[in-house]
Protein backbone atom coordinates (compact mmCIF):
# COMPACT_ATOMS: atom_id res chain seq x y z
CA UNK A 1 0.00 0.00 0.00
CA UNK A 2 2.53 2.36 0.94
CA UNK A 3 4.88 1.63 -2.00
CA UNK A 4 1.68 2.34 -4.90
CA UNK A 5 0.57 5.38 -2.39
CA UNK A 6 4.63 6.48 -2.65
CA UNK A 7 4.71 5.70 -6.81
CA UNK A 8 1.65 7.95 -6.82
CA UNK A 9 2.96 11.20 -4.85
CA UNK A 10 6.42 10.57 -7.22
CA UNK A 11 3.71 11.44 -10.37
CA UNK A 12 2.46 14.36 -8.44
CA UNK A 13 4.79 15.95 -6.92
CA UNK A 14 7.49 15.98 -9.94
CA UNK A 15 5.56 19.51 -11.11
CA UNK A 16 5.82 21.25 -7.83
CA UNK A 17 8.75 23.25 -8.14
CA UNK A 18 8.47 26.07 -10.52
CA UNK A 19 12.00 26.56 -10.98
CA UNK A 20 12.39 23.35 -12.96
CA UNK A 21 9.56 24.12 -14.58
CA UNK A 22 11.16 27.10 -16.02
CA UNK A 23 14.13 24.72 -17.53
CA UNK A 24 12.15 21.42 -18.13
CA UNK A 25 9.62 20.81 -20.93
CA UNK A 26 5.91 21.83 -20.00
CA UNK A 27 4.43 18.39 -20.83
CA UNK A 28 6.42 15.08 -19.27
CA UNK A 29 7.60 13.03 -21.71
CA UNK A 30 8.84 10.17 -20.09
CA UNK A 31 6.85 6.96 -19.60
CA UNK A 32 7.40 5.29 -15.71
CA UNK A 33 5.63 2.94 -13.42
CA UNK A 34 2.51 4.93 -12.12
CA UNK A 35 1.95 6.12 -15.49
CA UNK A 36 2.36 2.79 -17.53
CA UNK A 37 0.13 1.49 -14.96
CA UNK A 38 -2.58 4.30 -15.32
CA UNK A 39 -2.03 4.28 -19.20
CA UNK A 40 -2.94 0.55 -19.78
CA UNK A 41 -6.01 0.66 -16.98
CA UNK A 42 -7.44 3.58 -18.67
CA UNK A 43 -6.96 2.29 -21.95
CA UNK A 44 -8.60 -1.27 -21.30
CA UNK A 45 -11.34 0.22 -19.83
CA UNK A 46 -12.31 2.36 -22.47
CA UNK A 47 -11.41 -0.26 -24.95
CA UNK A 48 -13.69 -2.17 -23.57
CA UNK A 49 -16.97 -0.29 -23.62
CA UNK A 50 -16.36 0.84 -27.02
CA UNK A 51 -15.94 -2.52 -28.10
CA UNK A 52 -19.06 -2.94 -26.45
CA UNK A 53 -20.36 0.35 -28.08
CA UNK A 54 -18.83 -0.44 -31.95
CA UNK A 55 -21.25 -2.38 -34.43
CA UNK A 56 -18.00 -4.18 -35.27
CA UNK A 57 -16.97 -4.48 -31.30
CA UNK A 58 -16.83 -8.28 -30.35
CA UNK A 59 -20.81 -8.81 -30.11
CA UNK A 60 -20.88 -8.50 -33.69
CA UNK A 61 -23.11 -11.31 -35.02
CA UNK A 62 -23.58 -12.96 -38.12
CA UNK A 63 -27.49 -13.02 -38.46
CA UNK A 64 -27.94 -8.94 -38.68
CA UNK A 65 -25.66 -6.69 -39.75
CA UNK A 66 -24.17 -4.84 -37.18
CA UNK A 67 -24.72 -7.25 -34.50
CA UNK A 68 -28.22 -6.40 -34.30
CA UNK A 69 -29.17 -9.56 -32.26
CA UNK A 70 -27.11 -9.69 -28.89
CA UNK A 71 -25.46 -6.29 -29.63
CA UNK A 72 -28.17 -3.83 -29.71
CA UNK A 73 -30.08 -4.96 -26.72
CA UNK A 74 -27.03 -5.82 -24.53
CA UNK A 75 -25.78 -1.80 -25.52
CA UNK A 76 -29.06 -0.20 -24.46
CA UNK A 77 -29.40 -1.49 -21.44
CA UNK A 78 -26.02 -1.81 -20.55
CA UNK A 79 -25.90 2.40 -21.53
CA UNK A 80 -29.37 3.45 -19.79
CA UNK A 81 -28.76 1.70 -16.65
CA UNK A 82 -24.93 2.81 -16.24
CA UNK A 83 -25.68 6.29 -17.13
CA UNK A 84 -28.55 5.96 -14.66
CA UNK A 85 -26.13 4.63 -12.24
CA UNK A 86 -23.75 7.88 -12.89
CA UNK A 87 -26.12 10.45 -12.65
CA UNK A 88 -27.52 9.12 -9.61
CA UNK A 89 -24.17 8.97 -7.48
CA UNK A 90 -23.64 12.62 -9.07
CA UNK A 91 -27.01 13.79 -7.25
CA UNK A 92 -26.92 11.92 -3.81
CA UNK A 93 -25.95 13.95 -0.93
CA UNK A 94 -23.52 10.54 0.44
CA UNK A 95 -21.20 9.44 -2.17
CA UNK A 96 -21.26 5.71 -3.32
CA UNK A 97 -19.55 3.84 -6.30
CA UNK A 98 -16.10 5.59 -5.04
CA UNK A 99 -13.06 4.64 -4.15
CA UNK A 100 -11.42 2.87 -1.33
CA UNK A 101 -9.91 5.32 1.62
CA UNK A 102 -6.65 3.66 2.95
CA UNK A 103 -6.99 0.06 4.64
CA UNK A 104 -10.79 -0.50 3.42
CA UNK A 105 -10.43 -3.66 1.72
CA UNK A 106 -13.83 -4.24 1.43
CA UNK A 107 -14.82 -1.65 -0.89
CA UNK A 108 -11.68 -3.26 -3.38
CA UNK A 109 -13.47 -5.86 -3.25
CA UNK A 110 -16.64 -4.40 -4.48
CA UNK A 111 -14.47 -3.19 -7.02
CA UNK A 112 -12.66 -6.65 -8.17
CA UNK A 113 -16.61 -8.24 -8.05
CA UNK A 114 -17.54 -4.91 -10.45
CA UNK A 115 -14.38 -5.89 -12.92
CA UNK A 116 -15.31 -9.50 -12.56
CA UNK A 117 -19.06 -8.82 -13.37
CA UNK A 118 -17.75 -6.81 -16.19
CA UNK A 119 -15.38 -9.71 -17.57
CA UNK A 120 -17.79 -12.27 -17.30
CA UNK A 121 -20.70 -10.38 -18.78
CA UNK A 122 -17.94 -9.86 -21.81
CA UNK A 123 -17.37 -13.32 -21.88
CA UNK A 124 -21.06 -14.36 -21.97
CA UNK A 125 -21.99 -11.73 -24.89
CA UNK A 126 -19.20 -12.71 -27.12
CA UNK A 127 -20.33 -16.66 -26.17
CA UNK A 128 -24.38 -15.47 -26.97
CA UNK A 129 -23.40 -13.68 -30.30
CA UNK A 130 -21.05 -16.59 -31.82
CA UNK A 131 -23.87 -19.07 -30.57
CA UNK A 132 -27.16 -17.05 -31.89
CA UNK A 133 -28.93 -18.72 -35.09
CA UNK A 134 -31.93 -15.79 -34.34
CA UNK A 135 -33.31 -13.01 -32.91
CA UNK A 136 -35.41 -14.78 -30.73
CA UNK A 137 -36.90 -13.29 -27.68
CA UNK A 138 -34.72 -15.42 -25.19
CA UNK A 139 -31.56 -14.37 -26.86
CA UNK A 140 -32.71 -10.53 -26.77
CA UNK A 141 -33.86 -11.53 -23.10
CA UNK A 142 -30.15 -12.54 -21.80
CA UNK A 143 -28.40 -9.82 -23.86
CA UNK A 144 -30.83 -7.42 -21.59
CA UNK A 145 -29.71 -9.35 -18.44
CA UNK A 146 -25.36 -9.06 -19.75
CA UNK A 147 -26.00 -5.78 -20.36
CA UNK A 148 -27.42 -4.76 -16.92
CA UNK A 149 -24.37 -7.08 -15.72
CA UNK A 150 -22.26 -4.70 -17.81
CA UNK A 151 -23.68 -1.29 -16.57
CA UNK A 152 -22.75 -1.94 -12.95
CA UNK A 153 -19.03 -2.45 -13.96
CA UNK A 154 -19.25 0.73 -16.40
CA UNK A 155 -20.71 2.92 -14.28
CA UNK A 156 -18.39 1.69 -11.13
CA UNK A 157 -15.10 2.03 -13.22
CA UNK A 158 -16.14 5.35 -14.99
CA UNK A 159 -16.20 6.77 -11.53
CA UNK A 160 -13.34 5.23 -10.10
CA UNK A 161 -11.35 6.19 -13.54
CA UNK A 162 -12.35 9.70 -13.18
CA UNK A 163 -11.86 10.23 -9.44
CA UNK A 164 -8.37 9.17 -9.70
CA UNK A 165 -7.62 11.24 -13.12
CA UNK A 166 -9.00 13.59 -11.17
CA UNK A 167 -6.55 13.64 -8.27
CA UNK A 168 -3.34 13.83 -10.30
CA UNK A 169 -1.64 16.91 -12.15
CA UNK A 170 -2.52 17.15 -15.59
CA UNK A 171 1.12 18.11 -16.67
CA UNK A 172 2.66 14.73 -15.15
CA UNK A 173 -0.07 12.31 -16.55
CA UNK A 174 -1.44 14.58 -19.81
CA UNK A 175 0.51 12.39 -22.06
CA UNK A 176 -0.26 8.95 -20.43
CA UNK A 177 -3.95 9.82 -21.08
CA UNK A 178 -3.59 10.93 -24.38
CA UNK A 179 -1.79 7.88 -25.50
CA UNK A 180 -4.22 5.68 -23.52
CA UNK A 181 -7.49 7.54 -25.56
CA UNK A 182 -5.51 6.60 -28.77
CA UNK A 183 -4.58 3.08 -27.74
CA UNK A 184 -7.64 2.56 -27.16
CA UNK A 185 -8.81 1.93 -30.58
CA UNK A 186 -5.97 -0.56 -31.33
CA UNK A 187 -7.90 -3.81 -29.77
CA UNK A 188 -10.85 -2.54 -32.40
CA UNK A 189 -7.83 -3.08 -35.13
CA UNK A 190 -7.12 -6.78 -33.57
CA UNK A 191 -10.75 -7.65 -32.92
CA UNK A 192 -11.35 -8.03 -36.14
CA UNK A 193 -9.04 -10.94 -37.09
CA UNK A 194 -9.76 -12.87 -33.76
CA UNK A 195 -12.23 -16.15 -33.70
CA UNK A 196 -15.15 -16.19 -30.94
CA UNK A 197 -12.34 -17.78 -28.59
CA UNK A 198 -9.86 -14.71 -29.04
CA UNK A 199 -12.89 -12.40 -28.67
CA UNK A 200 -13.81 -13.99 -25.50
CA UNK A 201 -10.18 -13.27 -24.18
CA UNK A 202 -10.31 -10.02 -24.91
CA UNK A 203 -13.71 -9.72 -23.63
CA UNK A 204 -13.05 -10.70 -20.36
CA UNK A 205 -9.28 -9.63 -20.26
CA UNK A 206 -10.05 -6.32 -20.28
CA UNK A 207 -11.62 -5.63 -17.32
CA UNK A 208 -9.77 -7.02 -15.64
CA UNK A 209 -6.78 -5.46 -16.86
CA UNK A 210 -8.63 -2.12 -15.53
CA UNK A 211 -9.23 -3.84 -12.19
CA UNK A 212 -5.47 -3.85 -12.40
CA UNK A 213 -4.45 -0.06 -13.41
CA UNK A 214 -6.68 0.81 -10.40
CA UNK A 215 -5.55 -1.56 -7.54
CA UNK A 216 -2.30 0.19 -8.19
CA UNK A 217 -3.27 3.12 -6.58
CA UNK A 218 -4.46 4.85 -3.25
CA UNK A 219 -7.32 7.51 -2.96
CA UNK A 220 -5.93 9.55 -0.43
CA UNK A 221 -2.94 11.93 -1.11
CA UNK A 222 -2.55 15.19 0.02
CA UNK A 223 -5.22 16.97 -2.75
CA UNK A 224 -6.90 13.92 -3.95
CA UNK A 225 -10.17 13.76 -5.74
CA UNK A 226 -11.31 11.91 -2.45
CA UNK A 227 -10.29 14.16 -0.04
CA UNK A 228 -12.86 16.65 -1.86
CA UNK A 229 -15.31 14.60 -1.88
CA UNK A 230 -16.10 15.90 1.53
CA UNK A 231 -16.44 19.41 1.09
CA UNK A 232 -19.40 21.35 1.43
CA UNK A 233 -22.05 21.01 -1.51
CA UNK A 234 -21.69 25.11 -1.93
CA UNK A 235 -18.82 24.52 -3.78
CA UNK A 236 -21.12 23.02 -6.40
CA UNK A 237 -23.55 25.95 -6.44
CA UNK A 238 -23.78 28.31 -8.82
CA UNK A 239 -21.35 29.52 -11.60
CA UNK A 240 -19.77 25.96 -11.15
CA UNK A 241 -22.72 24.20 -11.26
CA UNK A 242 -23.71 25.89 -14.37
CA UNK A 243 -20.39 25.07 -16.15
CA UNK A 244 -20.54 21.08 -15.27
CA UNK A 245 -24.20 21.21 -16.44
CA UNK A 246 -22.92 23.02 -19.69
CA UNK A 247 -20.43 20.37 -20.06
CA UNK A 248 -22.84 17.57 -19.82
CA UNK A 249 -25.30 19.51 -21.92
CA UNK A 250 -22.26 19.72 -24.74
CA UNK A 251 -21.51 16.43 -24.41
CA UNK A 252 -25.10 14.67 -24.46
CA UNK A 253 -25.40 16.95 -28.08
CA UNK A 254 -22.04 15.35 -29.32
CA UNK A 255 -22.47 11.89 -27.80
CA UNK A 256 -26.25 11.39 -29.55
CA UNK A 257 -24.72 13.29 -33.02
CA UNK A 258 -22.03 10.70 -32.66
CA UNK A 259 -24.43 7.62 -32.30
CA UNK A 260 -26.71 8.75 -34.96
CA UNK A 261 -24.94 9.11 -37.46
CA UNK A 262 -23.24 6.04 -36.90
CA UNK A 263 -26.52 4.10 -37.14
CA UNK A 264 -27.50 6.30 -39.95
CA UNK A 265 -24.54 4.83 -41.92
CA UNK A 266 -25.37 1.25 -40.97
CA UNK A 267 -29.18 1.12 -41.56
CA UNK A 268 -29.72 4.04 -44.40
CA UNK A 269 -27.13 3.18 -47.43
CA UNK A 270 -27.18 1.06 -50.02
CA UNK A 271 -24.68 -1.48 -49.09
CA UNK A 272 -22.50 -2.28 -45.84
CA UNK A 273 -19.39 -1.51 -45.47
CA UNK A 274 -16.95 -4.70 -46.57
CA UNK A 275 -15.94 -6.76 -43.57
CA UNK A 276 -12.48 -6.51 -44.85
CA UNK A 277 -12.24 -3.01 -44.52
CA UNK A 278 -13.20 -3.00 -41.11
CA UNK A 279 -10.09 -3.49 -39.36
CA UNK A 280 -8.41 -0.41 -41.94
CA UNK A 281 -11.19 2.10 -40.76
CA UNK A 282 -9.95 1.71 -37.39
CA UNK A 283 -6.62 1.95 -38.35
CA UNK A 284 -7.10 5.48 -39.51
CA UNK A 285 -8.95 6.35 -36.30
CA UNK A 286 -6.45 5.46 -34.20
CA UNK A 287 -3.73 6.81 -36.83
CA UNK A 288 -5.63 10.25 -37.45
CA UNK A 289 -6.57 10.64 -32.89
CA UNK A 290 -2.60 9.67 -32.44
CA UNK A 291 -1.35 12.73 -35.02
CA UNK A 292 -3.98 15.33 -33.60
CA UNK A 293 -3.04 14.96 -30.11
CA UNK A 294 0.76 14.79 -30.90
CA UNK A 295 0.16 18.56 -32.70
CA UNK A 296 -2.29 19.53 -29.58
CA UNK A 297 0.48 18.03 -27.05
CA UNK A 298 3.96 19.65 -29.08
CA UNK A 299 1.82 22.85 -29.34
CA UNK A 300 0.98 23.23 -25.71
CA UNK A 301 4.56 22.10 -24.32
CA UNK A 302 5.94 24.69 -27.28
CA UNK A 303 3.70 27.41 -25.50
CA UNK A 304 3.83 26.05 -22.26
CA UNK A 305 0.47 25.99 -21.36
CA UNK A 306 -2.83 24.00 -21.10
CA UNK A 307 -5.46 24.70 -23.79
CA UNK A 308 -8.28 22.60 -23.58
CA UNK A 309 -10.23 24.33 -26.39
CA UNK A 310 -7.54 22.52 -29.34
CA UNK A 311 -9.29 19.31 -28.02
CA UNK A 312 -12.77 20.97 -28.42
CA UNK A 313 -12.15 22.92 -31.43
CA UNK A 314 -11.21 19.40 -32.73
CA UNK A 315 -13.48 17.24 -32.16
CA UNK A 316 -16.37 19.87 -33.40
CA UNK A 317 -14.64 20.17 -36.72
CA UNK A 318 -14.37 16.07 -37.41
CA UNK A 319 -18.44 15.83 -36.02
CA UNK A 320 -19.21 18.64 -38.84
CA UNK A 321 -17.48 17.09 -41.42
CA UNK A 322 -18.68 13.36 -40.73
CA UNK A 323 -22.25 14.75 -40.47
CA UNK A 324 -21.87 16.43 -43.38
CA UNK A 325 -19.94 13.69 -45.17
CA UNK A 326 -23.61 11.61 -44.73
CA UNK A 327 -24.97 11.83 -47.90
CA UNK A 328 -21.85 10.45 -48.97
CA UNK A 329 -22.19 7.25 -47.20
CA UNK A 330 -25.08 6.07 -49.24
CA UNK A 331 -22.17 5.17 -51.83
CA UNK A 332 -19.23 5.80 -50.01
CA UNK A 333 -19.41 4.77 -46.58
CA UNK A 334 -15.59 4.32 -45.45
CA UNK A 335 -15.18 7.89 -45.47
CA UNK A 336 -17.64 9.40 -43.21
CA UNK A 337 -17.38 6.11 -41.14
CA UNK A 338 -14.51 6.85 -40.33
CA UNK A 339 -14.58 10.56 -39.41
CA UNK A 340 -17.05 10.22 -37.30
CA UNK A 341 -15.37 7.65 -35.26
CA UNK A 342 -12.63 9.85 -34.91
CA UNK A 343 -14.94 12.91 -33.81
CA UNK A 344 -16.22 10.45 -30.95
CA UNK A 345 -12.19 9.59 -30.15
CA UNK A 346 -11.31 13.60 -29.87
CA UNK A 347 -15.04 14.43 -28.10
CA UNK A 348 -14.26 11.78 -25.23
CA UNK A 349 -10.82 13.50 -25.27
CA UNK A 350 -11.79 16.60 -24.37
CA UNK A 351 -14.45 15.54 -22.21
CA UNK A 352 -11.95 13.95 -20.01
CA UNK A 353 -9.86 16.45 -19.96
CA UNK A 354 -12.68 19.51 -19.02
CA UNK A 355 -13.70 17.01 -16.18
CA UNK A 356 -10.29 17.48 -14.91
CA UNK A 357 -10.02 21.54 -15.49
CA UNK A 358 -13.31 22.02 -13.42
CA UNK A 359 -12.40 19.65 -10.71
CA UNK A 360 -8.82 21.96 -10.81
CA UNK A 361 -10.17 25.18 -10.68
CA UNK A 362 -13.75 25.40 -9.35
CA UNK A 363 -13.12 22.39 -6.93
CA UNK A 364 -16.25 20.52 -7.74
CA UNK A 365 -16.41 17.35 -6.42
CA UNK A 366 -15.12 14.53 -9.16
CA UNK A 367 -17.96 12.29 -8.01
CA UNK A 368 -20.35 15.28 -9.11
CA UNK A 369 -18.45 16.05 -12.49
CA UNK A 370 -18.22 12.61 -13.70
CA UNK A 371 -21.46 11.54 -12.45
CA UNK A 372 -23.20 13.91 -14.48
CA UNK A 373 -21.21 14.29 -17.63
CA UNK A 374 -20.40 10.69 -18.34
CA UNK A 375 -24.26 9.76 -17.27
CA UNK A 376 -25.99 11.83 -19.78
CA UNK A 377 -23.32 10.90 -22.61
CA UNK A 378 -23.80 6.74 -21.87
CA UNK A 379 -27.24 8.26 -22.05
CA UNK A 380 -27.00 10.13 -25.24
CA UNK A 381 -25.79 7.11 -27.45
CA UNK A 382 -28.66 4.81 -27.26
CA UNK A 383 -30.81 8.51 -27.73
CA UNK A 384 -28.89 8.24 -31.01
CA UNK A 385 -29.38 4.97 -31.70
CA UNK A 386 -33.19 4.85 -30.73
CA UNK A 387 -33.86 8.16 -33.19
CA UNK A 388 -31.80 6.71 -36.06
CA UNK A 389 -33.36 3.10 -36.12
CA UNK A 390 -37.23 4.91 -35.59
CA UNK A 391 -35.95 6.95 -38.78
CA UNK A 392 -35.62 4.06 -40.74
CA UNK A 393 -38.58 2.31 -39.82
CA UNK A 394 -40.67 5.01 -41.19
CA UNK A 395 -38.45 5.74 -43.98
CA UNK A 396 -39.22 4.05 -47.65
CA UNK A 397 -36.01 1.98 -48.36
CA UNK A 398 -35.74 4.03 -51.66
CA UNK A 399 -35.97 7.28 -50.23
CA UNK A 400 -32.83 6.78 -47.66
CA UNK A 401 -30.67 8.73 -50.23
CA UNK A 402 -32.78 11.35 -50.34
CA UNK A 403 -33.14 11.77 -46.75
CA UNK A 404 -29.71 11.57 -45.80
CA UNK A 405 -28.21 15.26 -46.63
CA UNK A 406 -31.23 16.58 -44.42
CA UNK A 407 -29.75 13.76 -41.64
CA UNK A 408 -26.36 15.44 -42.30
CA UNK A 409 -27.69 19.21 -41.98
CA UNK A 410 -29.71 18.40 -38.58
CA UNK A 411 -26.72 16.91 -36.97
CA UNK A 412 -24.50 19.54 -37.70
CA UNK A 413 -27.11 22.34 -36.42
CA UNK A 414 -26.96 20.47 -33.05
CA UNK A 415 -23.56 20.46 -33.00
CA UNK A 416 -23.39 24.25 -33.54
CA UNK A 417 -25.99 24.80 -30.97
CA UNK A 418 -23.28 22.98 -28.64
CA UNK A 419 -20.62 24.08 -29.86
CA UNK A 420 -21.72 27.88 -29.77
CA UNK A 421 -24.46 28.68 -27.29
CA UNK A 422 -24.07 25.25 -24.87
CA UNK A 423 -20.60 25.56 -24.26
CA UNK A 424 -18.93 27.96 -26.35
CA UNK A 425 -14.88 28.53 -26.20
CA UNK A 426 -15.42 31.83 -23.94
CA UNK A 427 -16.68 29.12 -21.01
CA UNK A 428 -13.47 27.00 -21.88
CA UNK A 429 -11.18 29.71 -21.83
CA UNK A 430 -12.47 29.74 -17.69
CA UNK A 431 -11.18 26.35 -17.49
CA UNK A 432 -7.87 26.04 -18.82
CA UNK A 433 -5.95 29.47 -18.76
CA UNK A 434 -2.65 29.68 -19.68
CA UNK A 435 -1.77 29.63 -16.08
CA UNK A 436 -3.15 26.36 -15.07
CA UNK A 437 0.11 24.92 -15.26
CA UNK A 438 0.64 25.97 -12.08
CA UNK A 439 -0.26 23.51 -9.03
CA UNK A 440 -2.70 24.88 -6.65
CA UNK A 441 0.29 25.61 -4.00
CA UNK A 442 2.80 27.10 -6.37
CA UNK A 443 -0.94 29.42 -8.04
CA UNK A 444 -0.95 30.70 -4.14
CA UNK A 445 2.23 31.65 -4.21
CA UNK A 446 2.23 33.48 -6.98
CA UNK A 447 -0.62 35.34 -6.35
CA UNK A 448 1.01 36.15 -3.07
CA UNK A 449 4.22 37.37 -4.62
CA UNK A 450 1.98 39.42 -7.11
CA UNK A 451 0.02 41.08 -4.51
CA UNK A 452 3.23 41.73 -2.49
CA UNK A 453 4.32 43.86 -5.51
CA UNK A 454 1.63 45.77 -5.85
CA UNK A 455 0.53 46.42 -2.26
CA UNK A 456 -2.56 44.54 -1.60
CA UNK A 457 -3.63 44.07 1.81
CA UNK A 458 -4.41 40.73 3.26
CA UNK A 459 -8.40 40.48 2.35
CA UNK A 460 -7.18 41.86 -1.29
CA UNK A 461 -5.03 39.06 -1.60
CA UNK A 462 -7.45 36.32 -0.62
CA UNK A 463 -10.06 38.05 -3.01
CA UNK A 464 -6.71 37.96 -6.06
CA UNK A 465 -6.06 33.95 -5.56
CA UNK A 466 -9.93 33.13 -5.74
CA UNK A 467 -10.51 35.31 -8.60
CA UNK A 468 -7.07 33.93 -10.21
CA UNK A 469 -8.69 30.05 -9.77
CA UNK A 470 -11.82 31.85 -11.55
CA UNK A 471 -14.18 31.65 -9.03
CA UNK A 472 -16.95 34.46 -8.86
CA UNK A 473 -18.49 37.00 -6.64
CA UNK A 474 -21.47 34.65 -5.46
CA UNK A 475 -18.54 31.97 -4.53
CA UNK A 476 -16.26 34.68 -2.82
CA UNK A 477 -19.29 35.55 -0.65
CA UNK A 478 -19.91 32.53 0.89
CA UNK A 479 -16.06 31.27 0.86
CA UNK A 480 -15.05 34.34 2.99
CA UNK A 481 -18.63 34.99 4.88
CA UNK A 482 -18.64 38.86 3.62
CA UNK A 483 -21.35 40.14 1.77
CA UNK A 484 -21.37 40.97 -2.07
CA UNK A 485 -20.83 44.72 -1.75
CA UNK A 486 -17.91 44.29 0.09
CA UNK A 487 -16.50 41.34 -2.26
CA UNK A 488 -16.88 44.24 -5.10
CA UNK A 489 -15.23 46.85 -3.35
CA UNK A 490 -11.99 44.90 -2.77
CA UNK A 491 -12.18 43.39 -6.09
CA UNK A 492 -12.80 47.39 -7.34
CA UNK A 493 -9.67 48.42 -5.37
CA UNK A 494 -7.11 45.39 -5.81
CA UNK A 495 -8.47 45.86 -10.09
CA UNK A 496 -7.29 49.92 -9.63
CA UNK A 497 -3.61 48.67 -7.78
CA UNK A 498 -2.88 46.19 -10.41
CA UNK A 499 -4.02 48.33 -12.99
CA UNK A 500 -6.43 46.18 -14.90
CA UNK A 501 -10.29 45.95 -15.68
CA UNK A 502 -11.64 42.15 -16.34
CA UNK A 503 -10.90 38.82 -14.79
CA UNK A 504 -9.30 37.84 -17.84
CA UNK A 505 -6.14 40.83 -17.67
CA UNK A 506 -6.03 39.25 -13.58
CA UNK A 507 -5.45 36.12 -15.63
CA UNK A 508 -2.82 37.43 -17.85
CA UNK A 509 -0.75 39.51 -15.52
CA UNK A 510 -0.77 35.90 -12.86
CA UNK A 511 1.12 34.45 -16.31
CA UNK A 512 2.92 37.51 -17.57
CA UNK A 513 4.97 37.29 -13.59
CA UNK A 514 6.17 33.72 -14.85
CA UNK A 515 8.41 35.06 -17.88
Amino acid sequence: MKERQGARAQVRTRSEGNDASEVAPFLSMYLDGPRARLLLGFAAFSAWVNLLIGFEGFLRDTVVYGGGVVRDPLFVAALLLGGALLIAAALRQRPFLQLPEDGEMPRWRGAAVCGILGSLSGVAGVALSSSATTAGSVVMTLAVVLGMMAAVFIARYTLAWGVLIASFDLREMMVALCTALCLQWVPFIAVQFLGAVGKAVLAGGLPLLSLWGLRGFTSTPSESASSREGSSAGEAEGDSRWIVARMAAALFCFAFVVQFVWTCNVVMTSEPLDQGLFWLVYLCVFVACAVIMIAILCLMDRWGAYRMELFYRAAFAFGVVGSAALPLAYNHLFFSYAVIYVAYALMSAAMWLLVWSVVFMRHVPPRRVVGLVFGLQYIALPCGFGAAKLMQQLAVASASSDLLPYVGFSAIALLVVAFVFVLPERTLLLLSPRLLRLSHESLDERCREVAATHGLTERETEIFALLARGRDVGYIEKELFISRNTVNTHRKNLYRKLGIHTQQELLSLIEASLN
